[in-house]
């Protein structure tokens, strides 16, 4: 296959000349398509239940920062490359919620958020005065104790989630229990706004080249660092979205096309990359670029440091 000129040309394109993750919509949601790359970019060709195609979406995949494949899709080798290339994360969700990540090259060519995420989770203080923070986001504008401890903050936290639980169930007329297994529709909706928002976070993490296992608050987990930001957004995004699918006739289209609105009315996106950026600042080094390791300090890299011959 022959690519365009212009097709040829966004495959070079560096990290720093990618549209920003805040300038990108949020998500795309997929299912039963085939997602291959043609002459000018990506494509997905939908079919009915009897195989057949019934129609083609161009994907604009330099502006979406995750794209979520869900039952029945298939992906090509050409078109992967492609999302990698733009910096796209790629989200696979089977059902109940249930996904896998595969990330794409950061948005960034620099390793200084890397480094600092490093330093402050190899830091016990560090890591209790980021969890204090991602703590009182949470919390919104409760007013918490100076110096509270992080065994009292857990206990908040559960306790204004149970109250939040309660609350829902109450307006919405809904005998509800959380259980991450069951399969009524609150549940279920509550699994997938969830696994939207990890995605989101997975974007994030991406963009700034953040390894998502050295997390925060969470720890022991290979997605440590998505549960530690995305849980600031679960009250006020997946818990109502959630309970207002109840009633649907189809209550996941709703949860994804309902929390797809919310997070871009309310700049999620953003806010969970400003506030993840503000959490790691403290931390930057002021080297930025390619350096070697000296026995004191760095030297420049990329250069020959071999005794020139006799």
């Amino acid at each position: 296959m022959t690519y365009s000129e212009r097709a040829l040309e966004f495959a070079n394109i560096g990290a720093g000349e990618q549209v920003r993750l805040t300038d990108r919509v949020s998500y795309l949601y997929l299912e039963h398509a085939q997602i291959i790359q043609d002459k000018t970019g990506v494509i997905a060709l939908q079919s009915d239940e009897t195989g057949n195609t019934r129609g083609q979406i161009r994907v604009p995949i330099g502006s979406i920062a995750v794209v979520m494949l869900g039952p029945g899709t298939s992906l090509s080798h050409a078109a992967a490359s492609s999302l990698a290339a733009a910096g796209t994360t790629l989200m696979f969700t089977g059902g109940g919620g249930i996904n896998s990540y595969a990330t794409a090259r950061p948005l960034t060519g620099s390793a200084r958020w890397a480094e600092a995420q490093a330093r402050l989770w190899a830091s016990s203080s560090h890591r209790v005065a980021a969890a204090r923070q991602l703590y009182k986001a949470r919390l919104g504008g409760m007013p918490l104790p100076v110096n509270a401890r992080i065994a009292t903050l857990r206990g908040l936290e559960g306790q204004m989630m149970r109250a939040e639980y309660k609350r829902l169930a109450l307006k919405h007329g809904i005998k509800f229990r959380r259980e991450t297994a069951a399969e009524d529709p609150v549940n279920v909706g509550l699994n997938l706004g969830n696994s939207i928002l990890y995605g989101v976070a997975a974007s994030v993490c991406s963009a700034l080249s953040l390894n998502p296992a050295l997390g925060v608050i969470h720890q022991g987990d290979a997605r440590a660092l998505f549960y530690d930001l995305a849980d600031v957004y679960k009250q006020t995004i997946t818990l109502p979205v959630a309970f207002l699918s109840a009633k649907e006739k189809d209550p996941q289209g709703f949860v994804r096309r309902k929390v797809r609105s919310v997070i871009t009315q309310r700049r999620t996106l953003e806010d969970m990359l400003t506030m993840t950026m503000r959490i790691l600042s403290p931390h930057l080094s002021d080297i930025d670029g390619d350096v070697l390791l000296d026995d004191i300090g760095t030297v420049a890299g990329h250069t020959n440091y071999g005794q020139p011959e006799v």
